[in-house]
C-alpha cells in the first residue's frame, strides 16, 4: 500500500510539474517590444545614485508595460560578454505607439536634459518580439 501510495505521488507531482511548465511559457502579442538601453557615465561613482534615481523617475511613464533597471551582472569574463556599461534600462511596450509615446514623453525629455552630461556613451537596442 505504501508502495502504491508513493507511486501515485510520485506520477501526480510530475503531472504537475509538466502543468506548471507548460503553463510558464509567454506567449506575448503581436507586436510586443523591448527597448534596452545600456549608458557608460563619465563619472560612476560621483553620477550613479542621481543617475539611477532619474531611471526611476523615467519608468513612471504611463506607456510602460514592465521595466528594469540593472547594473552588470558579476558573471564569468567571455569574449562575447560585455561587462564594461554602468548602468542599464530594460523596457517592454506592448505596442510600437506605447514606445513612441514614451519617447515624447516629457519625463522621457526631461531625463535626458538632466542627466546628458553625466554619460559617455549610449546604446539602444530595440526589439520586436514575434
Amino acid at each position: 500500500m505504501n508502495a502504491r501510495r508513493k507511486f501515485l505521488n510520485y506520477f501526480s507531482l510530475l503531472g504537475s510539474g509538466i502543468l506548471l511548465s507548460t503553463n510558464t511559457i509567454a506567449k506575448p502579442k503581436k507586436d510586443f517590444m523591448i527597448h534596452q538601453v545600456y549608458f557608460w557615465l563619465k563619472d560612476p561613482e560621483k553620477d550613479m545614485k542621481s543617475f539611477i534615481n532619474g531611471c526611476e523617475d523615467l519608468i513612471k511613464i504611463k506607456s510602460i508595460k514592465k521595466a528594469y533597471i540593472g547594473l552588470p551582472a558579476v558573471t564569468e569574463r567571455r569574449e562575447v560578454v560585455d561587462h564594461s556599461f554602468h548602468v542599464s534600462l530594460t523596457v517592454h511596450f506592448s505596442s510600437l505607439e506605447d514606445h513612441n509615446i514614451y519617447q515624447l514623453a516629457a519625463i522621457h525629455k526631461k531625463f535626458i536634459a538632466d542627466h546628458e552630461e553625466k554619460w559617455e556613451k549610449v546604446q539602444v537596442y530595440d526589439t520586436k518580439i514575434q
